[in-house]
């Protein structure tokens, strides 16, 4: 048995914050993605069939909460899940999914 001692209610706050994010069907498809390789709007855009402007908009709120980062390359902008926990939750979810 795993024994954590109870964080402080903003500590908490953030893992609740974390879980909402993750918690979004679309979000969790792009991150999944954004595990297999870095890639760029539309890139993302052509492999989930969404239009950019929807990327971008998850892109930017994945940014806020340091799930996602990005780096630029003249005018391209490559974004990537560099986040170990991110990755951790999400690799852990679907590995585990059949014991649901």
């Amino acid at each position: 048995m795993i024994n954590y001692q109870l964080s402080n209610l903003d500590d908490l706050n953030q893992v609740s914050s974390l879980f909402k994010i993750l918690g979004h069907p679309k979000r969790l498809q792009l991150l999944y993605l954004l595990i297999q390789h870095s890639m760029t709007v539309s890139q993302i855009s052509t492999a989930l069939n969404w239009e950019q402007s929807a990327v971008s908009h998850q892109l930017q709120l994945l940014k806020r909460h340091n799930c996602v980062s990005y780096e630029r390359h003249g005018k391209q902008i490559i974004y990537k899940l560099d986040n170990p926990t991110v990755m951790t939750l999400i690799a852990d979810a679907v590995g585990g999914i059949n014991d649901f």
